[in-house]
């Protein structure tokens, strides 16, 4: 076999002004994700994108706070991540949530004199 896994990706997307108390709510949704131990999460900022509100975020040169997209992409088994949505639903006021098939290969190095792949 290959060593690849089924399982899935959820992608989150957000507005780069979303909070989560004190902090931006990617930062807290990515704390949350490490937390409950998922096999990865990465952040993303748009450049220009638009949502629910059908309001335009870009990033230009005239915009004084530009408020852009953000995505959050996260993998790991079906299982832990659909176990997880009712959090992240708490957690986001308003955004997208998309769940879709995926295959993926968990690759890392030794750290700290242990084995990092299972």
């Amino acid at each position: 076999m290959n060593g690849f896994r089924s399982g899935k990706l959820l992608r989150i997307f957000v507005d780069e002004t979303d909070r989560h108390g004190l902090q931006p709510l990617y930062t807290a949704i990515v704390q949350r994700l490490r937390a409950r131990a998922v096999a990865g999460a990465t952040v993303f900022r748009g450049v220009e994108g638009f949502g629910c509100h059908d309001r335009v975020h870009a990033a230009t040169v005239f915009a004084w706070l530009p408020n852009l997209p953000i995505v959050i992409e996260v993998v790991d088994d079906a299982d832990k991540l659909e176990a997880l949505l009712p959090e992240l639903r708490a957690m986001i006021g308003e955004g997208l949530i998309t769940l879709e098939a995926a295959e993926y290969l968990k690759l890392a190095r030794r750290e700290h004199g242990r084995s990092a792949t299972p």
